[in-house]
């Protein structure tokens, strides 16, 4: 029995040799393997942001009073769906539409004031001109009847010269000389007495014509007081328009109430305070909050993925999407990135505006040796710190 038991024992030990030398060249075959892959294999960065966020590409409006008031109606339905300027919210509006019915019966009136100013004026420009005509036809004639007066007052000056020599020959007697003075005078009383006339008419006229353009002025005045009066009465009902039409809210865009708030008829309501949100139908992205780390490294057209709350990435997948615009004005010590997502990558998942989750943006493809190089330098500069 000895001698097979040896046998065998050495047949065992050989097989064994042989099994630990392939088991070596194994191990070294993976670790040569290993360290390829450590060193020139690739593998994604990823940056993480937990604060992600459906939106619609047109930003949602909020639904807001732009003065305090009380509410009078009120349409803000979860869900409907509204056209832009659909009335939303009404306020009670009393005073503001009593106040424009005041002030449109003080416009009728100035307006009708005006209506019957515009025509006695042009009567009045009439009549001047009537007058102005008159008195320069009165005038002539006036002027005329001077200068016969005058070419009388001539001939008998002629006459009484021609006389006083026949006077002083003898050849005519003193009372035909005396008689034919009294004609002279008479004359020039006659040539004083049309002038003056003719210069009173002038200044009869020119008094007139004064007097009438003055009440001519006078109601232009009114009437451009009465234009004034209306201009102002026009601004101020716009002006009231205005604080009326704020008693109206409506909706800016298109869209559906997507968050509303209890609103009762008769609530009194703050300027500012928001009642809803419109939520405009369209294209979604989504935007994510990143660390202000992130700036530099994360890029427009960058691969990213997101696992939205709702809808667990182990049953439904992740959304697929691509960096579109990334913020560089870091708040509160994050940065702003929007993403343009492909909604049919996972199309079970219904994608809505205000479906939030989290987002991954590969920033990276580095091998796994500089990654581990970084960490390490990453640890020595904190631990030096």
């Amino acid at each position: 029995m000895p001698t097979p038991f040896e046998r065998t024992w050495r047949a065992l030990d050989n097989d064994s040799v042989w099994l630990k030398t392939l088991g070596m060249g194994l191990i070294c075959l993976l670790l040569v393997g290993w360290l390829v892959w450590f060193v020139n294999g690739r593998v994604y960065v990823y940056e993480v942001s937990k604060k992600t966020s459906l939106e619609a590409v047109i930003a949602a409006h909020p639904v807001a009073t732009r003065i305090n008031g009380r509410v009078q109606k009120a349409h803000l339905e979860l869900g409907r769906f509204v056209k832009k300027g659909e009335v939303l919210i009404e306020l009670d509006a009393e005073a503001e539409q009593l106040a424009l019915a005041m002030r449109d019966a003080r416009v009728q009136g100035i307006k009708a004031q005006i209506t019957a100013l515009r025509p006695e004026i042009k009567s009045h420009q009439i009549a001047l001109a009537a007058y102005r005509d008159a008195a320069d036809l009165a005038f002539t004639e006036s002027r005329a009847q001077t200068d016969e007066s005058k070419a009388h007052s001539q001939f008998a000056d002629a006459q009484m010269d021609a006389r006083r020599n026949l006077l002083d020959k003898k050849y005519l007697s003193v009372e035909a000389f005396r008689e034919a003075e009294a004609k002279v005078k008479a004359s020039h009383a006659s040539v004083k007495a049309h002038t003056a006339n003719a210069d009173r008419l002038k200044r009869e006229g020119e008094v007139a014509t004064d007097d009438r353009d003055a009440e001519i002025a006078k109601l232009k005045r009114k009437l451009a007081e009465l234009e004034g009066q209306s201009l102002t009465e026009e601004a101020e009902g716009r002006s009231i328009q205005q604080r009326i039409d704020a008693h109206v809210v409506r909706a800016a865009i298109d869209g559906h109430l997507g968050r509303t708030e209890t609103l009762r008829v008769g609530a009194v309501v703050q300027a500012g305070q928001i009642f809803a949100t419109i939520i405009p139908n369209g294209d979604l992205h989504a935007v994510a909050w990143f660390a202000s780390a992130g700036v530099g490294r994360i890029q427009p057209g960058q691969k990213a993925r997101l696992r939205l709350d709702g809808f667990p990435w182990t049953q439904y997948g992740t959304l697929a999407a691509t960096v579109s615009s990334v913020g560089n004005d870091p708040l509160a010590d994050q940065v702003r990135v929007e993403l343009t997502i492909n909604p049919q990558s996972v199309p079970a998942i219904p994608v809505g505006h205000g479906l939030t989750g989290t987002s991954e943006i590969a920033v990276e493809h580095i091998s796994p040796a500089n990654l581990v190089l970084r960490a390490i330098g990453h640890w020595l500069t904190t631990r030096h710190g």
